[in-house]
């Protein structure tokens, strides 16, 4: 005879199978899940996410600065926002090895160069120990840049 635990996990584990089976993305999912070539977008996931890690750090920074009263930072600032948008969007769906990626490619290479470029506005700061942050930023951005323009 089944046990009430043994009765609940095979209830549980049989509707879960029914209801996978019955999600209309389950085809779709598995049909790309077994095209996907895992290691296609590696290096891109790999730069994105340096780029989103150190655009946080960046941001940090930028309002740190700006709450000093140092406007020059807003430009930087805003430009960070806009690349981590788009990093963050790049690296869920390179995670993913979706369709998307080809088409969002461009874009995402255009905003790391702005912001590598509203970055390297610091630049004569950084061999005095200053706005690192934004020069590792800007590092990133450049990396990721090219990760996306190779891809394409």
């Amino acid at each position: 005879m089944m046990k009430r635990r043994e009765f609940i996990w095979t209830s549980l584990g049989l509707s879960a199978a029914a209801i996978s089976m019955k999600n209309p993305l389950h085809g779709f999912l598995m049909a790309n899940a077994e095209a996907a070539d895992p290691a296609r977008y590696t290096e891109l996931c790999k730069t994105t996410a340096e780029c989103i890690r150190t655009g946080e750090a960046c941001i940090a920074h930028c309002e740190q600065e700006l709450a000093k009263g140092n406007k020059e930072m807003a430009k930087c600032n805003t430009k960070v926002h806009e690349m981590l948008a788009l990093t963050r969007a790049m690296l869920t769906l390179a995670s993913m090895n979706s369709p998307y990626v080809p088409k969002l490619l461009k874009l995402c290479a255009e905003a790391c160069r702005s912001c590598a470029d509203a970055c390297a506005e610091h630049k004569e700061h950084f061999s005095h120990g200053m706005h690192l942050a934004c020069k590792d930023c800007m590092e990133a951005c450049q990396a990721c840049e090219k990760a996306c323009l190779k891809v394409a």
